[in-house]
């Protein structure tokens, strides 16, 4: 009787420990947890990520503020090109970004910078090169090309760097004067701005607008 009992308390003791073992080496699926990031595959094409991609900036309100100032009034404007209040706002909101700038670097007003400038062009070029800037500009050159503006439209402190920004020579005020070689008599012009002789070559956009 006694051997009996023993054999079923080992028998017990055996599948306790069995159940058990499986029990602890068993897989079990991990619960999430708040606290740790997950992730997932990221496609580089899909154009959602390109568009967040293009709109990361270095976190500065201020700069943020007048970044997309200048983006959403060059967007309205390029699929409004004759609206003036339109226009107005652009060039207010350019030439706010032009400043900011130009308060890092103020050579930058004049286009005279020199290698004493160095670090604060590199500043200024950290400060403003974010991928929300480059994604700023390639907006300015789109509405810049529809040939709205002209020279005076933009303050001579901001005229140069907008006209660089903006790859828009026509409103550039140091715009290159090409004196016509031959004969000169009293029909002919002694020189052309930079933006008729472009005009002449075809190499600058026609005003949307007519004007």
């Amino acid at each position: 009787m006694d051997n009996l009992r023993f054999f079923g308390l080992a028998l017990g003791l055996f599948a306790a420990m069995f159940f058990g073992m499986k029990w602890l080496f068993a897989v079990q699926p991990l619960k999430p947890d708040p606290r740790v990031p997950t992730f997932q595959r990221v496609d580089t094409d899909d154009p959602r990520y390109k568009l967040t991609q293009s709109s990361q900036s270095d976190g500065d309100a201020t700069r943020d503020h007048l970044r997309h100032e200048v983006l959403d009034y060059a967007k309205a404007l390029n699929d409004d090109p004759c609206n003036d209040r339109l226009k107005a706002r652009y060039i207010e909101a350019a030439n706010n970004y032009a400043r900011a700038w130009i308060s890092i670097v103020p050579c930058m007003r004049s286009r005279t910078c020199g290698q004493a400038d160095s670090k604060r062009l590199d500043l200024a070029q950290h400060a403003f090169g974010s991928p929300l800037d480059l994604r700023l500009r390639e907006a300015m050159r789109q509405v810049h090309a529809k040939g709205i503006f002209k020279l005076g439209d933009f303050p001579d402190d901001t005229a140069f760097l907008v006209a660089e920004l903006a790859a828009d020579g026509a409103i550039n005020p140091r715009a290159v004067h090409t004196t016509i070689k031959g004969p000169i008599n009293a029909d002919t012009p002694r020189a052309h701005t930079f933006e008729s002789v472009r005009s002449q070559l075809g190499d600058t956009p026609q005003n949307v607008c007519g004007g």
